[in-house]
């Protein structure tokens, strides 16, 4: 009788072991699962904001090299005054508002993911600088630079709202 009871026992923890073990490893799978999901989901957000930036940089970038390209462009225009040819006057001013054009599309596209504020802002300086175009070799020195100062300040706030946007997305 002896030699029954450990037999019993043995196959009863041998029988309910399996079952144990089974629920364990079902368990500790359900648990990495968990875990592959949520450090997947992580990765995939790391990647999205990592591509949010990099075209927010590419964009201020672009952005910023057309401010400037336009700045060049109208200082040049306003040296030479109006000493220069009709015709060049009019393809000085075609270059100038291409530039302006340019630089209110991607103002466009910056400000679809700002505030209406900043839109505010971004409109208001396009129309600044196609003003610029407009008179750029009609005006003074001084005025040049009198509406140049306006511009520049607006432009940096511009250039913050880049820096904010590309500090989010970090």
């Amino acid at each position: 009788m002896t030699d029954e009871k450990p037999r019993r026992t043995r196959s009863f923890l041998s029988g309910l072991s399996l079952p144990i073990i089974s629920l364990l490893i079902a368990s500790l799978s359900l648990m990495a699962s968990i875990s592959q999901s949520y450090n997947y989901r992580r990765n995939i957000e790391s990647v999205q904001q990592n591509v949010l930036r990099a075209e927010n940089l590419k964009t201020c970038r672009e952005i910023i090299e057309v401010f400037f390209a336009f700045r060049l462009r109208a200082e040049e225009a306003n040296a030479r005054g109006r000493e220069v040819a009709a015709d060049l006057q009019a393809s000085t001013r075609r270059e100038l508002k291409s530039l302006v054009y340019r630089f209110g599309a991607i103002g466009t596209h910056l400000a679809n993911f700002a505030p209406d504020a900043a839109r505010e802002r971004y409109s208001r300086l396009s129309w600044m600088l196609n003003d610029v175009a407009e008179k750029a070799m009609g005006l003074s020195l001084a005025e040049f630079d009198t509406r140049f100062s306006e511009i520049d300040t607006a432009f940096a706030t511009l250039n913050e709202d880049c820096v904010k946007a590309t500090k989010l997305h970090s």
